[in-house]
């Protein structure tokens, strides 16, 4: 998506690691990645992996999109500080409610009913406070969308996908404005056109509040 934004034309490779595509050509390229997506080679013999390296790295090359921020120092580090919410707090949370809930997965995820149980909870904290923050703000720094932006809506759509229901939905009108607002971003659905949304979250989802 930020290629997209900044006009940088890239090959793209089919990795995924939970059904095992690409896996291991993956961990010979980028060997401290442990397999996980994404990586990066670049000019010079360039690698990169880990999330936050590579977008801001890609947003920088032209920064024709202002992706991160006006240009000052106070909004790159905001920009940052949102990235890194939602790289280790954000879907770490999420993906402990819904990755034991996806089929098919090679590695299976180990959990409990307890263990989704407390990734539902721990997710319902973090995004009601997000909800309001975004009922107050437009983007989530500045005045224009920013990575900051893009990354959480991206994350979002994890656990629309899987967990977080019509109800859900309803109720948390400041999250699914902001998504949907960087979802029709032309970078973003030349990327991803369409997103799919649960209507009902799947049997064994977590205990507690039902957010479908």
């Amino acid at each position: 998506m930020q290629a997209a934004a900044e006009g940088i034309q890239l090959d793209q490779v089919e990795v995924i690691p939970r059904e095992g595509i690409g896996k291991i050509q993956h961990l010979s390229k980028f060997p401290l990645s442990r397999g996980k997506i994404p990586g990066l080679e670049g000019p010079d013999g360039l690698r990169l992996t880990e999330t936050l390296a590579i977008t801001t790295y890609l947003a920088r090359i032209h920064n024709r999109a202002q992706l991160l921020g006006d240009g000052t120092n106070e909004q790159a580090a905001q920009v940052l500080s949102w990235m890194s919410w939602a790289n280790e707090e954000l879907l770490p949370t999420l993906a402990l409610w819904f990755l034991p809930l996806i089929p098919f997965r090679r590695d299976p995820v180990a959990a409990t009913a307890a263990s989704i149980a407390h990734g539902k909870r721990a997710s319902l904290s973090l995004l009601s406070a997000l909800e309001d923050h975004l009922r107050a703000h437009t983007y989530l720094v500045g005045t224009h969308l920013t990575l900051a932006d893009v990354m959480v809506a991206v994350y979002i759509s994890r656990g629309l996908e899987w967990v977080l229901g019509r109800q859900w939905r309803d109720e948390n009108t400041g999250i699914m404005r902001h998504f949907e607002m960087v979802a029709a971003w032309g970078p973003v659905m030349e990327v991803v056109p369409s997103l799919k949304m649960i209507e009902q979250i799947p049997e064994g989802g977590g205990e507690g509040v039902d957010p479908t």
